[in-house]
């Protein structure tokens, strides 16, 4: 018996996936490599001319899919004074949830108010989580492929009516999954794909102007955090306050803030 095939007797198999059109299985960091060489592929010499090329990120999260039928029932936003950082759909108790991608649990307990959580790292920064469970149908650590059921749907944690409360993060700053799906149509919005960032899909709203002595000065929609920043100094350099600056972010008073971070200003 030679080396080569005494250590494939212990490859650990739950690290990983099986993939259709693939004969062998993969690691998420080979699937993830296998992507941007697709991607590579798609480049023909009319993408270079008109520079449009595809983001990791964005073909990745094209090829996300919905993690439940249902009717959206409460939208991403504050919400009776506080910031909702998903999307709830509506569903019954007991109806099965699914993977929006391949990934890995990083989460699968009850977590507060979201109750029963189940949560999927999908490399690239990117995580989703599905709340208010009534089981669990994976468990920490494991390996799941896309559509693959992670939990069945309940009311479990903060909830009056059983239902999904679903999440997508990116290096843990909660967006709006509608920007990224059209839950109408099952489907995912086609300028997904052309993104790097999922900060480029905030809209463009009007700039609020406030009064600053004689002068007018515009308020962005959004602000990059640089060096030295803190809440107290952003929230007295755009006329806020930190307390607003919380709730449209997810962050509490004492967050530590990320150079280059991307924050909500209304």
């Amino acid at each position: 018996m030679t080396v080569s095939s005494l250590s494939a007797q212990y490859i650990n198999t739950d690290s990983l996936i099986m993939l259709p059109g693939y004969r062998d299985p993969l690691t998420l960091h080979e699937y993830n490599s296998n992507i941007e060489s697709e991607m590579l592929e798609e480049f023909t010499k009319e993408n270079f001319r008109t520079a449009e090329r595809i983001s990791l990120l964005g073909f990745m999260l094209s090829q996300f899919e919905i993690p439940s039928d249902g009717k959206v029932i409460s939208r991403f936003g504050i919400r009776s004074r506080r910031m909702h950082t998903g999307t709830d759909i509506k569903m019954n108790k007991g109806d099965t949830i699914y993977a929006a991608f391949y990934g890995t649990v990083t989460r699968s307990k009850y977590y507060y108010g979201y109750g029963n959580m189940v949560a999927l790292d999908h490399g690239n920064n990117i995580e989703t989580s599905y709340s208010h469970l009534s089981a669990f149908l994976v468990e920490l650590g494991e390996n799941v492929e896309k559509g693959q059921p992670v939990g069945l749907a309940g009311s479990t944690g903060r909830a009056t009516t059983s239902h999904l409360h679903f999440e997508i993060r990116e290096e843990n700053k909660p967006y709006d999954p509608e920007l990224v799906y059209d839950f109408a149509n099952g489907k995912v919005r086609e300028e997904i794909r052309n993104i790097t960032h999922l900060a480029q899909l905030l809209p463009e709203s009007s700039p609020v102007h406030v009064a600053n002595n004689s002068s007018a000065q515009v308020i962005p929609n959004s602000y990059i955090v640089k060096n030295g920043d803190s809440l107290w100094k952003i929230s007295r350099n755009f006329r806020t306050s930190v307390n607003t600056l919380c709730m449209l972010n997810n962050l509490s008073e004492n967050s530590v803030l990320r150079v280059g971070m991307v924050l909500k200003l209304q």
